[in-house]
């Protein structure tokens, strides 16, 4: 329960901003409704205003340490190796020029600065039979937080707008399990694309080239885990 509120909060300090009260009512109760449904794997997805906001959770049983060592690799993998990460944590999540009727992205290296706190992704974006975006360059701030109650925080704000992205809030949670039976693994990510996009990505194509992804993201770590585990 205090996952589910924890995860509406964060909703109505986005949505508050606009002032939009009635949507808010409405978005809550919308995702509380989706959520009870389904308590520990669950995806959805809430258009306003131009940006699309996801959230999915995935229930984990290895142990907290085991996550917490595979969270650190992904982060590290992140910021350095991003080939590695093709190899478990980006698995089966066509960034790699893998053949698509929509949208085909080709992720080529990520570059962290220390000192700024910046992310870079650069890499093509690919329109079958429209157009191609070379070496697009995504910057974003990475913040890593530790709570009190061992939940962690990866989040990602875009720190410049580009052709492909006007906004972006994103925030990994890992939610441990403690003495329950259950851990949590969680996104939230809010996005707006940017002109061509933004009239390209309707609501459908949304969920056919991002929701699957970031749900196919925490299987990858939460499988890792699993595997790790069993060493």
């Amino acid at each position: 329960m205090a996952n589910i509120w924890y995860f509406c909060i964060r909703i109505q300090n986005i949505i508050m901003g606009r002032k939009n009260y009635l949507i808010l009512i409405l978005f809550l109760l919308f995702v509380f409704t989706k959520i009870e449904a389904s308590p520990n794997d669950s995806i959805s997805t809430k258009y306003i205003n131009g940006e699309f906001t996801t959230y999915c959770q995935l229930s984990y049983s290895t142990n907290d340490s085991i996550m917490n060592e595979v969270v650190n690799l992904f982060v590290k993998q992140m910021c350095s190796d991003i080939r590695g990460l093709f190899k478990w944590g980006l698995k089966g999540m066509s960034l790699s020029n893998e053949k698509d009727e929509i949208l085909i992205f080709d992720f080529k290296e990520t570059r962290y600065n220390r000192q700024t706190s910046i992310l870079k992704g650069i890499g093509d974006v690919i329109v079958p039979g429209v157009t191609t975006f070379r070496d697009l360059s995504v910057d974003t701030k990475l913040t890593l937080r530790n709570f009190t109650s061992g939940r962690r925080e990866v989040r990602l704000d875009l720190a410049s707008s580009n052709l492909f992205i006007r906004s972006l809030r994103g925030s990994f949670y890992l939610a441990p399990k403690g003495k329950h039976k259950n851990g949590y693994l969680q996104v939230l990510a809010t996005i707006r694309f940017a002109w061509f996009f933004d009239v390209f990505v309707t609501q459908k194509t949304y969920k056919t080239i991002m929701e699957w992804r970031i749900r196919q993201m925490l299987k990858n770590i939460k499988e890792e885990a699993e595997k790790r585990s069993k060493m």
